[in-house]
């Protein structure tokens, strides 16, 4: 009688957990599946936007091939230190300045780009005094912290200053020196 009594509790357990297990297969397996569908879509999101901005860091050529782009140094001058900069004045109060070598990304590929790259060194002066006008505006922790920001800033006023969008594509410091 033991035996038969001890049988029908297990049998009867064994139905009670398998019927819970149906339960939960059936009340949080939608859940799971629209949690992992959100996850999903989110990554998928991210990685738009990655690809979309590719293009708008501070390098700017996402979209060129290599064999398309040419750099120009604005320091070319071997005894060049670079820009020197003030930099505007930051939660201490101090003076601060950056020092820069710039170099511009420029396409060749570009339907002005004979037209502007032969008085690219006359225009110097404007190249640099845009550069120094947009460096000016933020302190040294905002330079160091964000610089591609800053980079991105001083390529859309070149460009603005061109009038075309693709003939300076990005802008870069091979050398920057903050104090």
């Amino acid at each position: 009688m033991k035996k038969n009594l001890l049988t029908v509790i297990t049998f009867v357990l064994v139905l009670i957990n398998l019927i819970l297990t149906g339960i939960i297969t059936f009340v949080l397996v939608p859940y799971v599946n629209k949690a992992n569908s959100l996850v999903a879509s989110v990554a998928t999101a991210i990685e738009l936007e990655q690809k979309a901005g590719a293009g708008d860091e501070a390098g700017g050529s996402g979209s060129y091939s290599i064999d398309q782009l040419e750099v120009y140094d604005l320091n070319k001058e071997a005894d060049d230190k670079g820009m020197t900069i003030n930099l505007k004045k930051g939660a201490d109060g101090k003076d601060h300045y950056a020092v820069l070598k710039v170099s511009l990304t420029i396409n060749k590929e570009s339907d002005v780009y004979s037209k502007y790259m032969e008085d690219l060194e006359t225009k110097k002066s404007l190249i640099t005094t845009e550069i120094n006008n947009v460096v000016s505006q933020h302190t040294i922790d905002e330079v160091r912290n964000d610089q591609a920001a800053i980079q991105n800033e001083i390529l859309k006023k070149i460009q603005d200053m061109y009038g075309v969008d693709d003939f300076i594509v990005g802008v870069g410091f091979p050398s920057a020196t903050y104090q």
